[in-house]
Formats: C-alpha cells, structure tokens, sequence
C-alpha cells in the first residue's frame, strides 16, 4: 500500500511542477527557476507529509473520491511546503547540501555567473521559494471534496506554515542564545512549533479533516502527531551529531557550526561539572569548529549520560503515539500502514557508532 501511494504521490509532485510551468511561463522567466526548483523538489526524499496526509484522508473517508489524480496532486501542496522550508532554511544556515546534493541557493549560486554570485544565489533561491509555497497553496484546491472542508484544510496548512516561522524564530534566537538562559520547555517548544505541527500533526489533520473524520478522532491524531514528530526531532538531532554525512545527506558538522541547543547538549551541559562543563561551552562558542570538536562534543555528550536519557525520551514519546494510533477509529488497514511509518521514523537501534566515553 505504502509504495503505491508514494509512486502515486511523486506522480502528483511531478503534475503540480509541469503544470505550473506551462500556467506561469516559469521557463520564459528563467530555464534555471524552473529546472532548479524541480531538481530540488523531485530528490529522492520519504515523501512522509503527503503520505500521512493520504493515509489519514483513506484511513477516515466513508466515500474517498474517485479522482485520485486530484487528491495526490493535492497531497503535493504539504511537500511543497516543506521544500519552500528547507529553501529558506538553508539560506538561514548558509548550507551547502541538501540530501546529499547541493542546496538551492548554491545552484544558482555556482551556475549563474553572476556578480556577487553569492548573494544573488540565495536572493534567488528565497523567491524560488516563495513559489513552490504560493504552488502549495494553489494544489491543495485540487481535490474534488466538500468544499467546506477544503476550505478548513487549507485553513489548517496556513495556521501550520505560521507556526513553524514561529519555531524557525526560536531556533534562529537560541543559537545565539547563552546555554544558561535555556530551559528544557522552550527547546521543547520549538520542537514542537518547528517539526511536530508541520510533519506529523499537520499533515494528519489536513487529511482527516478532508474527509470528514470527527473532532475526537482529529484530538487524538493531534496528540500521535505531536509526539511522533517530539520523537523524530529527538532522533533527527541524534544523526547530525552522531551519524555521517552519507546518512544525514549534509555536511557532519552543519549543526554543530550553528551551535544549536538541542535537548542532547543542553542535558549534556546540565549534567557536566568542572572542566567538562567548560569545555563543552568552549566548543558551542568557538567561531571555526573543527571535527576534532564534534569528536570531543560526541564524548561529553556519552559520557553526561544525555544520549541514554535522550534515546529513553525518544523511546517514550514513540510508544505514545503507537498507543494512540492504536486507538484511532481509522480502517485498519490504513491505520497499520501509519503505525508502521511512525516505527521507522524513529527507530529503536541508531545507525550510529558511539565513541567510548
């Protein structure tokens, strides 16, 4: 069922792509916009948005329309989000890949040719953005549903593209941030504003609104996707200091360059006293990082005991919303497909070899 969805939703990306192409003139304006932008989007990613989104929608449908092109096509507009996302976030962080391949903003950057190419790249990169989201908005619309419903659904992706600015706020502000002046609630905070609403509870929500599940089946979907999108980001903050670059897809020490205060080092510097303590500040302020200082940060953070405590949070957060997606009233068949997505999201075993502490 996955697979099919997900070749079906890759079809849907596609249309949303070529047919803006031929409604806007993208390719008049500029063969680099549109042959970029649909390079970028088209990467091979898990596509996990719109498949929640379509596994919610068939899992509540009493009646699912027989349109399937237009629901996929729809399912697009919550990948499109995530790209017009990225996009802006790697302008942010001034990355240099983006699943293994080079960001937006170094595209135009390296192809172009332009004076202060730089700078020009990642102006380019946020208009090429802010298309793929004016795109997402517009795809959305094309499902054959109640239209009362559409409209609630897209109702809920805006309210959702406005909280994870506010989540990009937060995470912008505490990288700058002193470690002292944090708290675990707002790392938490951003956590859930910044990947929880907009991966797991959004896209969940989106579909189940769509087909016209009931407020106390949308509560529950709310609750699983905040806490399988906690467990993810836990996870996620776990492979880019832990794991390699062949895994994350970006270079090993992005993260640790924009000195993020995740729940892994902040529980670090917390249980870290004396000379430890000093030298993992010492590294989250040092201007040019090295990999000698991820090594010796991967240490303190194994020997502070915060990767165990941080791997049971995840564990714990994860089982949560496989006791609530155990719960959910959805066909079963659709409603096994989601508690296996959710497994593999945050798996139990990390890909990733810890040092000796």
């Amino acid at each position: 069922m996955i697979e099919g969805y997900l070749n079906k939703i890759n079809a849907g990306i596609r249309r949303v792509l070529d047919e803006a192409n031929r409604h806007y003139r993208l390719r008049q304006v500029s063969d680099h916009l549109f042959a970029f932008s649909r390079e970028f989007v088209l990467r091979k990613g898990k596509r996990i948005r719109p498949l929640l989104f379509i596994l919610s929608y068939k899992g509540y449908a009493a009646k699912p329309t027989r349109d399937e092109d237009s629901l996929f096509t729809s399912a697009a507009s919550i990948e499109l989000l995530h790209d017009y996302m990225l996009i802006h976030d790697d302008v942010i962080d001034n990355s240099g890949l983006r699943r293994g391949k080079p960001t937006l903003h170094k595209m135009f950057d390296h192809k172009l040719h332009l004076p202060d190419g730089a700078k020009i790249g990642r102006d380019l990169a946020i208009v090429a953005g802010d298309i793929l989201f004016a795109l997402a908005i517009a795809s959305l619309t094309s499902v054959k549903e109640n239209r009362r419903r559409k409209e609630e659904t897209l109702r809920k992706l805006a309210e959702t593209a406005a909280y994870t600015g506010a989540g990009e706020f937060i995470d912008i502000v505490s990288g700058h941030e002193n470690i002292d002046d944090l708290t675990e609630d707002r790392i938490f905070l951003n956590y859930t504003l910044k990947t929880a609403r907009y991966t797991f509870e959004c896209p969940l929500l989106m579909g189940a609104i769509l087909a016209g599940a009931p407020p106390s089946e949308q509560n529950k979907l709310s609750r699983l996707g905040l806490a399988a999108g906690q467990a993810f980001q836990i996870y996620d903050d776990m492979l880019d200091l832990f794991a390699t670059q062949d895994v994350i897809g970006k270079p090993v020490l992005t993260d640790l360059n924009e000195s993020k205060k995740t729940l892994l080092v902040f529980k670090a510097y917390r249980n870290l006293r004396g000379k430890s303590r000093v030298q993992l500040r010492h590294i989250l302020e040092k201007n040019n990082k090295t990999l000698a200082d991820l090594d010796a940060l991967r240490r303190l953070i194994v020997a502070s005991g915060s990767y165990a405590s941080c791997l049971s949070r995840m564990k714990r957060l994860q089982n949560k919303a496989m006791r609530l997606c155990d719960e959910l009233k959805m066909k079963k068949a659709h409603k096994k497909a989601l508690r296996s997505v959710i497994e593999k999201l945050s798996p139990s075993r990390m890909p990733v070899e810890l040092p000796h502490s």
